[in-house]
């Protein structure tokens, strides 16, 4: 997961709707609700100033920074709908895992991992899958 700066302040209303609109008809193919004012073409011209260094000119997202691909409904971790859409852009997510090996130090690092990852190994019961 990555970190998605606020853009409301920077974008104003009218322009999270215009980027939202965007990512929805163009990178994802959708259509916009009935009644939203928005224009995706304004939102192209935004995106590729502000959204490229983390989507990629084609939205297809770049997974080390943990920018999802917006081409894909489904890559979207907080909804993909135009009001999910909109609350992303104008206010941000904070998913990113904060870093451990400062605080940790190598080798309990690497016994964490291991139990993190002996987790998902464990045989659950038939009811809990």
């Amino acid at each position: 997961m990555g970190v998605m700066p606020a853009l409301g302040e920077v974008l104003g209303e009218q322009g999270v709707r215009d980027v939202s609109a965007y990512v929805l008809t163009q990178l994802d193919a959708r259509q916009l609700p009935e009644g939203a004012k928005a224009d995706p073409v304004a939102g192209q011209k935004t995106f590729a100033t502000l959204c490229v260094a983390c989507h990629g000119p084609e939205g297809k997202g770049m997974p080390i920074l943990g920018a999802p691909d917006l081409t894909h409904p489904n890559a979207f971790i907080y909804g993909s709908s135009f009001a999910q859409l909109q609350q992303t852009i104008r206010d941000g997510r904070q998913g990113q895992m904060p870093a451990q090996q400062a605080l940790q130090g190598n080798d309990r690092v690497h016994i964490l991992a291991a139990y993190v990852y002996s987790l998902s190994r464990q045989e659950q019961p038939p009811e809990s899958r």
